[in-house]
This record gives C-alpha cells, structure tokens and sequence, in this order.
C-alpha cells in the first residue's frame, strides 16, 4: 500500500529529454488524499522523502550504505548507531558523517585495507592521478570501461553492478593490463581493439579514430627523481609507494627485480616499463 500511495504522490514528476532536466507537471499530479508511513494528505514527491529520512531506521541504512561503500563491508551495530548519531544531529547531511568515517580507527583496521576491487571507473581515475597524466580520450575511456564490465549510465539492471570479485574476469583482467600500458605509453592503439564488438559497425568507427591516436602518457620526470629512475633499488621503492601503498609480495618483487636486473642502465622505455609492471599486479586493482 505504501508503495502504491507513493507513486501517486510521485505523479508529476517528470524529465525533460530535450533539456535533462528534472521538470514537475502539474496536470498530470493526483491531487487525492494518500497516506504514506502513516502520514495522511494532499502528499507530493517532497513529502515522501521526507517522510521516509525520518524514519528511525533510515539514518542507521544510510549511514551502514556510506559505511560499505568505503570500506567494503558492513559496520558493527555500534559503529551504525554511532554514524546514524552524527547524521541525525547534522540534519541529515552528509560530511560530518564521512568526516567521522574517516577520521575513525575503525576505518584504518588491517581487515579493512585493501579488501575491494577497485570499479573500472575507480581503475581509470586513480591511474590517471598516481601517475599524474592525462586521462584517454571520452571515446577511448566509454570503449574501454565497458569492456571492462561498466558501461556508464547503462547499468545491467536497477541494481547495478554487483562490483566487488565481479569485476575481474580472465578477460577484463587482461584488459586493466592493457590499459595500464596505454596510460603509461600515451598509446591509444593498445585500447583500439578494445571496443564493444556488440555492435560491429561503432566498434570498426572507435578503432579507426583511435588507431593512430596519441594522448598524455607518463613523464617519469614528473613523478620519479633522477636517483629513483637510475637506482634500481630506489625505483623499486618509490613505485611501491606511489602505486601500491605498500609491499610488493615477494614472488612479484623478484619479477620485478629481474626484469630491473636484465637492463645494464635504466633509460626511460625501461622505467615505463616497471610501472606497467606494477600496474600488473593483483594488489594494484584493490583499494
């Protein structure tokens, strides 16, 4: 019943396609009385909302969802009840909560470290920033995550993505890899092949524009010192800490050190080549 008295109260509401933007058509709202959580009346789209945030349990949902968002699984019901605490005496706004979420221990604990799998979304962003280049071209980023598994704003169904070990696939897996070496080289080419082969014909027209396409690529002039990019020793380092965060595990730092150890002097080709490398890593697509 809640439901059904909603969605009248919700006539009216509408999109202008042309504009994209939110428009409200009163001719078309049902102007009966309706009852919704146990408030009664002429009700519109403003009063169910807010008749659904002052629900008790609302804070403790909302709060629990920010909660998983960020750190990838659900909150104890004391730290849920604490957050839903702050949001209720902010009048139900949002940065004093993610303000307390992040500033908590609770949210720095080693179980909640690097135990989600970054969206592709997430992949593409943070690896333009760490290595502080451009990101690919609009057409280039839309071909390459939905190869990935997210095509933007076209979502599998209401839900969305189910994200977390969804993302990684044999297939997509090899495709971050892919990417990965496109962003370090600047080289659309290597995401050329990438695009949607649903439609055969959009895809043909994305390979030929990107084909010869150039953009970006890392300056490791920019983001490494002239002793990190010569000292392999230091290049191990300073790629650890700017990508990872931490650690290489060992199998991966051994084959890191033995491509390292195959060149007699680290030139540049060589330097892109090792991020690549730790681009490559299971622990480069968590967060």
């Amino acid at each position: 019943k809640d439901i059904t008295e909603a969605a009248r109260a919700l006539t009216g509401w509408g999109l202008d396609r042309q504009a994209e933007k939110y428009v409200y058509r009163p001719g078309t709202h049902d102007e009966g009385t309706k009852t919704f959580l146990g408030k009664t009346g002429n009700l519109d789209g403003e009063d169910v909302l807010a008749q659904i945030v002052a629900q008790p349990q609302a804070a403790l949902y909302i709060t629990a969802k920010l909660w998983n968002f960020f750190a990838g699984e659900t909150p104890s019901p004391e730290l849920n009840h604490a957050l839903s605490d702050i949001f209720r005496k902010s009048d139900n706004t949002f940065k004093p909560v993610l303000q307390a979420m992040f500033l908590s221990e609770e949210f720095y604990e080693a179980s909640l470290i690097r135990n989600q799998v970054k969206s592709p979304v997430q992949w593409l962003v943070n690896s333009a920033r760490v290595l502080e280049c451009e990101l690919p071209p609009p057409l280039a980023c839309a071909a390459v995550l939905r190869t990935l598994g997210q095509d933007l704003f076209a979502p599998p169904n209401v839900k969305g993505w189910d994200g977390g070990l969804a993302w990684i696939t044999t297939n997509n897996l090899l495709s971050r890899y892919n990417e990965a070496a496109a962003l370090v080289q600047g080289d659309m080419s290597l995401v050329a092949g990438m695009a949607d082969t649903r439609n055969p014909q959009q895809a043909r027209q994305i390979q030929n524009r990107l084909r010869n396409y150039r953009a970006g690529g890392v300056n490791v002039e920019k983001i490494l010192t002239g002793p990190e990019r010569l000292d392999k020793n230091a290049l191990v380092a300073a790629l650890e800490k700017r990508l990872l965060q931490d650690k290489l595990k060992p199998r991966q730092e051994q084959s890191l050190r033995e491509f390292l150890d195959s060149r007699k002097q680290l030139n540049e080709a060589d330097v892109r080549t090792a991020i690549r490398l730790v681009m490559s890593t299971p622990e480069y697509q968590l967060t």
